[in-house]
């Protein structure tokens, strides 16, 4: 009996027939190879070189101006200020108040320095026992009207005079109030001759340094300014103080309260 094909199937005809579709890898190939040319080739390696050494050098200039800024924030010296004259016009007691009127010629100092340095503000006040005020300076107006930015300025190593001018009766709104004890104390010393008063000096100023501007803040201090009053007859109270001159020119001590140095 010859078996009958269509009985069953053939192993071979069981067998799934699968459509190999061929796939092409050009495409990856290229995209990988352009990859590698851009980021993996000798000109991007250049290119990555280069910035780097920029960065280095960007960072060492930093470093280098930071040091010179430290260095040379050490070797500045504020502005110093002396007393080249004082004259008192009128000085006297009336009614328990003190009416006087001083001038004061100041010289600032700016040659310790080779840096330029811009006054934006002085105020100054004389004095009495070193902490008792008792007149107070007239407004100082700018040199250049035209400039709001600071009253004066003093370029490298140059000197600068300065008029100071104070006018008081014991009535204005801008002057202190001297309290009665303290004008019966100045009373009691001028018949004796001698009284010693002092100059506080507060000044705002900037300091160019680099194409910056620091901030430095002094508070100058002339010590035992001492005024000489004409002799009194039959023990009245004066009236008049001659005018007088200080010999010697007398520097006033300097307080610098802030030197900022940018932070370093």
């Amino acid at each position: 009996m010859t078996p009958s094909i269509l009985g069953g199937e053939s192993r071979v005809d069981r067998t799934n027939t699968y459509s190999l579709i061929p796939v092409s890898h050009d495409e990856d190939e290229n995209e990988v190879s352009c990859n590698c040319e851009e980021f993996c080739g000798t000109p991007w390696r250049i290119v990555r070189t280069f910035v780097g050494l920029v960065a280095v050098v960007v960072l060492f200039v930093i470093v280098v101006i930071n040091e010179h800024n430290i260095s040379k924030m050490s070797h500045i010296s504020p502005p110093k200020f002396f007393i080249h004259s004082l004259r008192v016009s009128t000085f006297k007691i009336s009614q328990g108040e003190l009416s006087a009127t001083w001038n004061v010629d100041l010289a600032i100092s700016n040659e310790v320095n080779s840096t330029f340095i811009n006054f934006l503000n002085l105020k100054a006040m004389i004095v009495y026992k070193e902490d008792i005020p008792i007149a107070l300076s007239s407004p100082i107006q700018p040199e250049n009207l035209l400039d709001t930015h600071g009253i004066f300025s003093i370029s490298m190593n140059e000197k600068k005079m300065l008029h100071l001018s104070f006018n008081t009766t014991g009535w204005e709104k801008d002057q202190p109030v001297v309290d009665d004890d303290v004008i019966q104390e100045i009373d009691e010393q001028m018949k004796v001759g001698v009284i010693s008063f002092g100059l506080k000096i507060d000044v705002e100023a900037e300091v160019e340094l680099n194409m910056m501007n620091v901030p430095l803040t002094m508070e100058p201090y002339c010590s035992n300014l001492e005024v000489d009053f004409a002799p009194l007859e039959r023990g009245e109270a004066a009236t008049t103080l001659d005018n007088i001159d200080v010999d010697e020119v007398k520097e006033c001590f300097n307080n610098v309260d802030q030197l900022n140095d940018l932070g370093y």
